[in-house]
């Protein structure tokens, strides 16, 4: 009895094994990363059969679905521009939705990444690398519909190239040196491009200088020394084809700074002008005018009203009295750290503004110059900042001080 026992037990165990190994290859298991790219090149011939789309797709090691996507023509800063990106959106969108492929590229497991390219980015070893699930698909269409936009709009448009733009990476190594070679051109060509408009109107020419430089990311300040004159729109009508041409071919980020002497105002506070402008934006609109989808005169309104913001433009307090009711998204980064009495330390960032914390917060979070922050202003709220630490925010208990 014990003997016989012991053998139905196994046995019971082998059947059961049998039963679960059944289940499991009956349920359904996520499309390979081959016929995740035979969909895409399929969707992209059928939009644009004039235009030749290659797709390659493999597995790594970690599981992750490689996705390479790739035109042997210019589309990016050719004439099918604007075309080939939105078949391409559009594609995307249904990727990851496509019962077919079986939860691939979705919001569950394996995690695509999606590499985008064309005979130009290619030379230039330049490639726009996102990871393709619902979530990223989900928080794109929430942009568009923020902005009432509906598929094939300038809102639908714009929120997909900001993704592809944030995604912007480079084969070849970036160094702070390199960067500011580049930013030295720039700034000569701009300077160069609204010489006429200086002489006409008897004003001295800015100074272009960099602010704050590392092998990742530039920030550039374009200081006028007049007040008016740092305030009219025109003054960044020429960034495009100056500074967003000379970082097309790279994949640093950064801003752009227009800013102005202080001003004593008839209410008595001091104020000036300060506009940020990121420079993927700059390169984005560049490739719009090179590709004849947009005038200059157009990206010049887009820049002004869509990718133009502001840093800090009062010399003592935070916000400006029209600004008191309004949320504040500031990106900028560390310039300088100050060490002062108490543990407590002072931070200088691109926006223009100086803050206070302790020397914990900025041990907690390993802050130092050319940290990336975000600052966050709610009406009547104590000012937040936070930098990314391990891929998380990691958030600083901060006081503002002045402008600086």
């Amino acid at each position: 009895m014990f003997k016989h026992g012991i053998l139905s037990v196994a046995a019971l165990l082998l059947l059961a094994l049998q039963i679960h190994g059944q289940e499991q290859s009956a349920t359904p298991t996520a499309a390979s990363p081959q016929a995740v790219c035979k969909f895409l090149n399929e969707r992209m011939q059928s939009a644009l059969p004039q235009i030749p789309t290659l797709c390659a797709g493999t597995q790594d090691t970690s599981g992750y679905y490689e996705i390479n996507v790739f035109s042997p023509k210019d589309v990016l800063e050719g004439d099918m521009r604007r075309a080939w990106s939105s078949a391409l959106f559009q594609t995307l969108e249904a990727t990851v939705s496509e019962k077919s492929l079986k939860g691939a590229c979705s919001a569950k497991e394996p995690t695509c990444v999606v590499n985008v390219t064309d005979s130009f980015m290619a030379k230039e070893g330049i490639r726009y690398r996102l990871i393709l699930d619902m979530r990223e698909v989900s928080g794109v269409l929430a942009e568009v519909g923020a902005f009432h936009g509906t598929e094939f709009s300038d809102p639908w448009y714009f929120a997909w190239w900001d993704t592809l733009m944030i995604s912007k990476v480079s084969e070849h190594p970036q160094s702070k040196a390199s960067a500011e070679w580049i930013v030295k051109k720039a700034c000569e060509d701009y300077l160069q491009a609204g010489a006429l408009t200086f002489r006409v109107r008897n004003k001295p020419p800015p100074s272009c200088t960099v602010l704050l430089s590392t092998d990742k990311a530039l920030y550039i300040e374009i200081d006028f020394s007049d007040f008016l004159r740092a305030l009219v729109s025109d003054n960044a009508a020429d960034l495009p084809k100056t500074f967003g041409k000379a970082f097309d071919g790279t994949a640093y980020d950064g801003q752009v700074i227009i800013k102005s002497p202080w001003m004593s105002m008839s209410d008595g506070t001091q104020q000036r002008v300060y506009y940020t402008i990121p420079l993927l934006d700059l390169e984005f609109l560049f490739e719009e005018i090179q590709s004849g989808a947009r005038s200059e005169a157009d990206s010049h309104i887009i820049l002004v009203s869509r990718y133009r913001g502001e840093g800090q433009t009062t010399m003592t307090k935070l916000l400006r009295s029209d600004q008191n009711d309004s949320l504040i998204v500031r990106n900028a980064a560390i310039v300088n750290v100050k060490f002062g009495q108490n543990n407590t330390v002072s931070l200088q960032t691109t926006d223009g503004a100086e803050w206070r914390m302790s020397e914990e917060n900025l041990l907690r979070c390993g802050v130092s110059p050319g940290s990336d922050v975000l600052i966050l202003v709610v009406p009547e709220k104590t000012p937040s900042m936070s930098v990314q630490r391990g891929g998380e925010p990691c958030r600083l208990d901060v006081s503002f001080v002045s402008g600086w």
